[in-house]
């Protein structure tokens, strides 16, 4: 009998292991040393990724349906990005050149392909992403109901921690380098990069954007990676 006990014991012993569960971290505590770290970069590229109900902006291409961002941010106040937008049906790309409060665009049929300097997105300033007083920092401090959701991975194997909240829309603008406006309450996922301690994944949903004919509300994923890498910009030539 006594191999059978044996057993049995190493059954319980391995039950009790199995249920033991982490200690719930403080989601204020990781999203306010998140905040203060992404702040300290020089350098990191964004994407921004729409899913779900369409998001339309107006433009010299008239309104539009916005679909996707990828970005460039160099400290303290320079930001390159190429926007995916939807015309009439076509999609079509955008460059957009931010230094300071001064912009310059590129598109195929607009500008013949050669920088404009003109604003895209007015009043658009790369420098609010860092500020303390309108960036992600911001932007992090105004989620409220945060809970944390433990541990994941994402896609390519980076450990983060996962938080959930809720904001205003137009407190969160910085999260999606205030190249889109966001209104009324957003559920907010935030994902921390377990190692580096800065934001590496932002999903935002719209709730308020389901309709009879679009059940699925608009969402936001925003990656931000490569950071403090190289900056690889194509300034407009009185900007080289």
């Amino acid at each position: 009998m006594r191999p059978f006990f044996l057993v049995l014991i190493a059954l319980l012993l391995t039950a009790c292991t199995g249920t033991a569960t982490e200690e719930p971290l403080d989601p204020v505590d990781l999203v306010t040393d998140a905040a203060e770290n992404i702040r300290e970069s020089d350098t990191f590229r964004m994407s921004v990724e729409r899913s779900g109900a369409s998001y339309f902006v107006e433009t010299d291409l008239g309104s539009v349906d916005f679909r996707r961002a990828v970005a460039q941010y160099v400290a303290p106040d320079i930001l390159q990005a190429t926007v995916r937008l939807v015309a009439s049906g076509l999609p079509t790309d955008v460059d957009i050149y931010s230094r300071g409060n001064e912009q310059w665009f590129r598109h195929l049929v607009l500008t013949a392909n050669s920088w404009f300097n003109a604003p895209f997105a007015e009043g658009f300033n790369p420098e609010k992403l860092i500020a303390q007083d309108t960036g992600f920092q911001t932007a992090l401090n105004s989620l409220i109901n945060l809970s944390y959701e433990g541990r994941t991975t994402l896609e390519d194997g980076t450990p983060v921690y996962h938080i959930a909240g809720r904001a205003h829309g137009e407190d969160i603008a910085a999260l999606l380098a205030n190249l889109v406006e966001t209104t009324g309450e957003v559920l907010v996922d935030v994902f921390i990069d377990q190692n580096l301690m800065i934001p590496v994944r932002f999903v935002i949903v719209q709730p308020d954007t389901i309709t009879e004919t679009e059940d699925e509300p608009t969402t936001w994923t925003v990656d931000v990676y490569d950071i403090n890498a190289t900056a690889e910009l194509d300034p407009p030539p009185e900007e080289s």
